[in-house]
């Protein structure tokens, strides 16, 4: 029975590992070419063979006078040379918000959302909105884009959402990118 058994499952197991092993090899060499320090692998190759990245704004909330959203955002240049980007901000119907963001207690706005920006070398930019209260509360945005506009560039990028719910209750989301991690833009 023993003989038996040795004579069926040797031959099978020496077959899939025939499909198996092949498999890893092509797997691996595909992921040589990509930055494996980033600790995410398959981010990193999306990032790097597209020239934009995006992500979510969580948004979807109570809003009015009484109970405003602030949202902040930065995105830095990892690298010392320029880099040619354009940050997108979306409405929930799709389209652009294109309001210069506001400057407040510290918060700057240095970016204008759909207009092409040119960050210095390990340079940071930032961009600031209150909807509520500085803008209606229909002209929040629920997702953001940023694009290379030309060549490659190696970026940082984070944000945040603060809600306040009437005078007392505080709360705060943040926007992870890349999982604060850098990533490239190739164009």
């Amino acid at each position: 029975m023993k003989n038996m058994l040795k004579k069926a499952l040797l031959p099978a197991l020496a077959l899939s590992l025939m499909f198996v092993i092949p498999a890893i090899a092509t797997e691996s060499s595909s992921t040589t070419t990509t930055n494996t320090t980033t600790g995410n692998t398959q981010a990193s190759i999306a990032a790097a063979s597209s020239p934009s990245i995006s992500f979510q704004i969580p948004m979807h909330d109570y809003c009015s006078v009484d109970n405003p959203f602030d949202f902040g955002f930065q995105i830095s240049n990892a690298n010392s040379g320029t880099a040619n980007i354009t940050l997108f901000l979306y409405q929930k119907d799709g389209s652009i918000l294109q309001d210069e963001g506001i400057s407040s207690a510290g918060l700057e706005s240095t970016i204008i959302p759909g207009r092409s920006l040119t960050l210095a070398g390990n340079a940071t930019a930032f961009y600031h909105m209150n909807f509520g209260n500085h803008n209606k509360c229909d002209q929040r945005i629920y997702s953001g884009k940023i694009v290379v506009n030309e060549g490659q560039a190696s970026l940082l990028a984070k944000g945040w959402v603060y809600r306040r719910i009437g005078s007392e209750t505080k709360l705060s989301e943040l926007i992870t990118i890349n999982q604060n991690k850098s990533f490239d833009l190739i164009k």
